[in-house]
C-alpha cells in the first residue's frame, strides 16, 4: 500500500500514512485549502534561506502527487521552528 501523502510503499495493512509526520503534513494541506486561517504578509528572505526552502519544496513535490506552494513550505517550516523554540524557552 502507498502512503496517501508522500507516496512511499508501506507494509501496514490498515495505515493510510507512513508516519505521523505525513499525517500532520496532510492535515496541514487540508487546512491550507480552507484559507480562512491565513493572513497575507510580505517578507524578505536571504538567498540561502530561499534556496533551502525551495529545496524542501522540491522534495515534497517529488514525493507527492499534489502541488505544494512556497507559502505552504514556509508555513510548515515556521510551525516546526516555533514548536521547537517554545519548548526550548519553556525549559529555561
Amino acid at each position: 500500500m502507498k502512503c496517501k501523502y508522500c507516496g512511499k510503499n508501506i507494509t501496514a495493512k490498515n495505515a493510510i500514512f507512513c508516519s505521523k509526520n505525513c499525517h500532520t503534513y496532510y492535515s496541514t494541506e487540508l487546512e491550507r485549502k480552507d484559507m480562512s486561517n491565513y493572513t497575507r504578509v510580505t517578507i524578505t528572505l536571504d538567498k540561502d534561506m530561499s534556496k533551502s526552502l525551495r529545496a524542501i519544496q522540491s522534495k515534497l513535490i517529488q514525493n507527492t502527487n499534489e502541488s505544494i506552494s512556497f507559502s505552504q513550505v514556509v508555513n510548515i517550516v515556521l510551525e516546526e521552528g516555533v514548536k521547537v523554540k517554545k519548548t526550548i524557552l519553556n525549559d529555561i
